[in-house]
């Protein structure tokens, strides 16, 4: 009896660790998705004729449908474990998630005061895999360079295929992250001193890859920033 209570005991520590767990990544997820649609909203008030009030509406329709898969793949995330192989996946054209993805961002970016540039390589990046979660790990990606890149700065999205990986990389012109803690940043709740961060974004990135079957990497360029690649077998 004793050993059946102290399962018990766990399981529901384990809960609420999941559950503490689920609120901290939702709070994160949904912070860049509502500063989107409010940006849309916001344009749509000061459109001076219907037609940009219709080109603003129909961003912000878009934005409400992307914040509703992006609860929708939270609940995902907060029912499955973190398990290679475990979520069905599709084929899909990595080059189309990525470019959706971007453009989706892209006004937020904008009114951050910094540019947005996206390149893809040439030749087919069909791949099966599921578009959703790695859409999730492309806006943290995003997010994260955003937040930690100076005024006017440039945030470069670029795809390749390199041999048997695809390769998605994500570079900012920020002041990088000391090599003592590239370790850390990985970390949930790790925020790298940012008082606005939660330190669950590279987090939910890791997450995320490794359900992928894919890795992530850091590295501080020579020039100066950050690049984040996703890597992810093309077979």
């Amino acid at each position: 009896m004793q050993a059946a209570i102290n399962r018990l005991l766990a399981q529901i520590q384990d809960l609420l660790r999941r559950e503490h767990r689920f609120i901290a990544d939702a709070a994160h997820e949904m912070r860049t998705p509502l500063a989107v649609l409010r940006l849309h909203a916001q344009n749509a008030m000061a459109a001076s004729n219907e037609a940009e009030r219709q080109k603003a509406l129909g961003f912000l329709m878009g934005g409400v449908d992307r914040l509703t898969r992006v609860v929708n793949q939270l609940l995902t995330l907060a029912r499955v474990e973190p398990k290679v192989g475990q979520r069905a996946s599709a084929r899909v054209d990595l080059a189309e998630v990525v470019t959706d993805t971007l453009a989706e961002l892209a006004p937020w970016i904008l009114d951050r005061g910094m540019e947005p540039s996206l390149d893809i390589g040439e030749g087919d990046h069909h791949l099966a895999v599921d578009a959703g979660a790695l859409g999730i790990a492309l806006q943290n990606l995003v997010s994260n360079a955003v937040e930690h890149s100076p005024p006017a700065g440039r945030i470069t999205v670029s795809l390749r295929r390199v041999g048997g990986r695809f390769e998605l990389v994500v570079e900012d012109e920020g002041p990088g992250i000391d090599e003592a803690r590239l370790a850390r940043v990985f970390e949930r709740f790790y925020s790298r001193n940012n008082p606005n961060g939660a330190g669950l974004g590279l987090s939910i990135v890791a997450t995320i890859i490794e359900r992928l079957g894919g890795q992530v990497r850091l590295h501080n360029r020579d020039s100066g920033g950050l690049a984040a690649t996703l890597s992810l077998p093309a077979s």
